[in-house]
Parts: structure tokens; C-alpha cells; sequence
């Protein structure tokens, strides 16, 4: 694994994208106060019986918190867990979000460490991937008993594996017809969506009708997986519904989004969090940002915007 990580960080360079080639943006992103507010971490582990499956979860949320909030779930990568991208769930709930981070079991740290053969032969099989959404649904389920969880607010975000989980659970169509679709899931943000040849449907992105955030980098490679920028770009270019954006950030690697730390999380939380509050709570200037395309700036660093 060590070694596969190596190849990749020094042929990651030589696998950068450039940006869209767009007009410069003139709609400011939206500001937004900082936030020291204390967060409250709990740890839970729920058990579906219908599947006889536990799912554990890392639940943020603001320690001052007096009313409901709304939720997003967040779906790992492959060989993370709950406790992996700490620094986006603590923004969340620091912005009063109730962050839920969801531990899938058989594509999660615990089988990475028992060797990357083993992670391997788990990303092959079709039920860790049907499994995926139905955790997040199933999490769903157990936030409904929950005084400050607002189920009419409800997005799903994740990353490499869990911007897949974040598609199906938004309504994707697969290659054979099915679909994972949660209605309660209103808005959705998938990070570095993977490369699924295959698995969707021709016209399986044109079924998603609520909002959708595509977020990746120019150096956005997972060579392991033969996986490229452009291929990041499929979904987005693929679709013909609305509501479906696509920010790309210069210099993004694929690891930037999980690495413990990085000095690029926080462009990654702005973004995100924005994203979420232009839809979840109707605020009319992050939605105008999403919605002007064009090449901008965050924090010194470039970016694109492309909206449909």
C-alpha cells in the first residue's frame, strides 16, 4: 500500500488537468463569518437488523445547539471510516449543520489494514457498493427519534467511493435499472466522483432532480484505479439536468480531500458549506455564486465554476 502511494504522489504532477477555459467571474463569493463555536463529538454504532449489519457512526454537532438542525451525512473512501475528514464534519456543525460521518463496513479502514489485497478484492464486489446507500438511508432512519435533526433538510456528501454513495442515494439509474434514490436526501455534494464504466446507465445522471455539487481538483488522479481528471468531469458532462454544478480547484490531488491535514480544506469546507447553505438554507448569494460560470479565486488559489 505504502509503495501504491508512493508511484502515485510521484506521477500524481504529470497527471494535472488544466482549468476550463471560462470568463472571469464576477459575482463575489458569498462571506461568512468565522466560526469558533464548540462542537460536541459523539460515537455511536447502530444495528440494522434488516440486514444484520452495524454501522457506526461519528456524529458533529454545535455543543450550544437549541433548535433542529439540518443534517448531512458524509460517506467515506475507500479504506476511511467515521473519523476520517474530521476537519469537514467540526466546520459543519461549527456553521450549525448536524454532521453524521458514516463507517461503511467492507470498504473501510478496517479492511485496509488487514492489507491492500484485501480492500482490493472488496472494491470488486456489487454488495459493498448496494450497501453504501442503504447506510446512509438506514442512518436516516435512526436520526428521525432525534430533537435536532431536521429531516426536511437533509443533504448527502461524500468522497471517491462516497461521492458514488452520494449519487445513488441523489438517483442515479444503474446499467441494469435500478435505482437508490432517498427522498429525504434534498441536495447533494460528491467529491471526486470514481470512475464507474459500466455501472451507470447511458442516461442514468438525467434522473437526479435535486441540486448537485461535482468537486474536484486539476491533479485529481487515483492511478491505482486508472482514474483521470477528465473522468471526474463524466457525470457533470454526462447529464442533462438542472441544478447539477462542477468546481474545480488548481493543484487539487485526490488525497487533498481525505488527507488528515492540508492546507487546502479550507477552500474545500467554503465551498461546501456555501454549497449547502445556497440550498438548504435558501441563501439567495451563495446561490448566485453557483450559478454565474467562470474561472475565480479562493483564498489566492484559482477555480472554475460550470453549472447546468
Amino acid at each position: 500500500m505504502r509503495l501504491a502511494l508512493l508511484v502515485s504522489a510521484l506521477f500524481a504532477g504529470a497527471c494535472c488537468s488544466s482549468l476550463p477555459k471560462l470568463a472571469e467571474k464576477r459575482v463575489p463569493f458569498p462571506s461568512r463569518a468565522a466560526s469558533n463555536a464548540d462542537v460536541r463529538v459523539t460515537r455511536e454504532s447502530w444495528h440494522d437488523a434488516k440486514r444484520d449489519r452495524d454501522v457506526p457512526v461519528t456524529i458533529y454537532a454545535p455543543a450550544a445547539a437549541h433548535a433542529k438542525l439540518p443534517v448531512v451525512v458524509f460517506s467515506h473512501g475507500i479504506g476511511e471510516d467515521r473519523d476520517s475528514y474530521a476537519y469537514l464534519g467540526r466546520a459543519l456543525a461549527q456553521h450549525g449543520y448536524l454532521a453524521v460521518h458514516v463507517t461503511h463496513a467492507g470498504t473501510d479502514r478496517a479492511v485496509l489494514e488487514r492489507g491492500y489485497r484485501f480492500l482490493y478484492r472488496a472494491v470488486k464486489e456489487k454488495i459493498n457498493w448496494i450497501n453504501r446507500p442503504l447506510d446512509v438511508s438506514f442512518a436516516l432512519d435512526q436520526l428521525a427519534s432525534r430533537d435536532d435533526a431536521d429531516l426536511a433538510r437533509v443533504a448527502i456528501a461524500g468522497h471517491s467511493a462516497g461521492a458514488f454513495t452520494a449519487f445513488a442515494l441523489a438517483g442515479i439509474r444503474f446499467a441494469d435499472g435500478g435505482v437508490l434514490r432517498d427522498p429525504r436526501v434534498k441536495v447533494a455534494v460528491a467529491m471526486s466522483m470514481p470512475r464507474m464504466d459500466g455501472v451507470v446507465a447511458p442516461d442514468g445522471y438525467d434522473s437526479i432532480a435535486i441540486p448537485l455539487l461535482n468537486l474536484t481538483g486539476t491533479c485529481d488522479t487515483s492511478l491505482i484505479y486508472r482514474t483521470f481528471p477528465k473522468h471526474r468531469r463524466i457525470p457533470f458532462e454526462s447529464t442533462h439536468a438542472t441544478r447539477q454544478y462542477l468546481v474545480t480547484l488548481a493543484h487539487v490531488t485526490h488525497n487533498t480531500f481525505s488527507n488528515a491535514t492540508d492546507e487546502r480544506h479550507d477552500e474545500i469546507v467554503a465551498i461546501t458549506l456555501a454549497f449547502l447553505d445556497a440550498y438548504l438554507r435558501n441563501d439567495a448569494a451563495a446561490r448566485a455564486w453557483f450559478d454565474e460560470p467562470g474561472r475565480g479565486a479562493l483564498t489566492g488559489t484559482s477555480l472554475s465554476v460550470e453549472r447546468k
